[in-house]
C-alpha cells in the first residue's frame, strides 16, 4: 500500500525544498500584477498560490523565514503543523494548523508579511491517525500569498542572526534555526 504522503508528492507534482523542510508546487500565479515599494523591482503579481507538504525525510521542519508579502495557510491533510512566528515588535506567536477545531486547531491562519515564521509536524497529536498504522509524518497544506511570491522578497536566516536579533527568545526559539558555524 503506498502511503499518502508518497501519493500527494506525486500526484500534485512537488519537488523537494530541503531549505524549507518539504515538497512543494507553485499551482498558481497571478498575470494580474501591482505596483510594490520598498522593494528590489516594481511589481508583484497580484497574488500567488502552492501546495506545501512537510515531510520527515527533508527536515520535517519549516525553518525561520520571512517574506515580505503577506501569506494565509490553508489545512489539507496529513498531522497538525505547529507554526510559530515573530512579529515585527518581537512578540512570539503560535497556532497550530489542523483539523480539529475541537482542540484548537485553525484550518487558516494568515501570517503578517515581515515576520519570522516557522513550522513543524505535531507527530504526538497523531491519535486519530491511527487508521493509517505505519504511515510517514506529513502536513498538506496550500498558501496564498499576497503580493505574490518572489525570492527577492523572502530571507532564511541562519541561527546566528536569528539569535543576534532576538537573544531573550533563543531557548523558545532555536529548534526552528538553521544551524550554522556558529552554534
Amino acid at each position: 500500500m503506498s502511503n499518502r504522503k508518497d501519493i500527494y508528492v506525486k500526484k500534485l507534482g512537488l519537488i523537494p525544498l530541503s531549505e524549507e523542510g518539504g515538497y512543494f508546487s507553485e499551482t498558481y500565479r497571478s498575470p494580474e500584477t501591482i505596483p510594490v515599494e520598498g522593494r528590489e523591482g516594481t511589481e508583484r503579481s497580484l497574488f500567488t498560490t502552492i501546495f506545501y507538504l512537510i515531510a520527515p525525510e527533508l527536515g520535517g521542519k519549516n525553518f525561520f523565514n520571512k517574506n515580505k508579502s503577506d501569506i494565509t495557510h490553508f489545512f489539507h491533510d496529513g498531522w497538525p503543523a505547529k507554526y510559530i512566528y515573530i512579529t515585527q515588535e518581537g512578540k512570539v506567536e503560535e497556532f497550530i494548523l489542523g483539523k480539529d477545531i475541537l482542540k484548537g486547531h485553525v484550518l487558516q491562519q494568515r501570517v503578517p508579511g515581515g515576520c519570522l515564521k516557522a513550522a513543524k509536524i505535531l507527530i504526538d497529536e497523531s491519535s486519530e491517525y491511527e487508521k493509517y498504522p505505519g504511515e510517514t509524518p506529513f502536513t498538506l497544506i496550500s498558501e496564498k500569498m499576497s503580493p505574490g511570491f518572489d525570492y527577492r522578497d523572502r530571507h532564511v536566516p541562519l541561527a546566528s542572526e536569528v539569535k543576534s536579533m532576538y537573544e531573550n527568545l533563543w531557548p523558545e526559539i532555536k529548534e526552528y534555526c538553521i544551524p550554522d558555524e556558529n552554534n
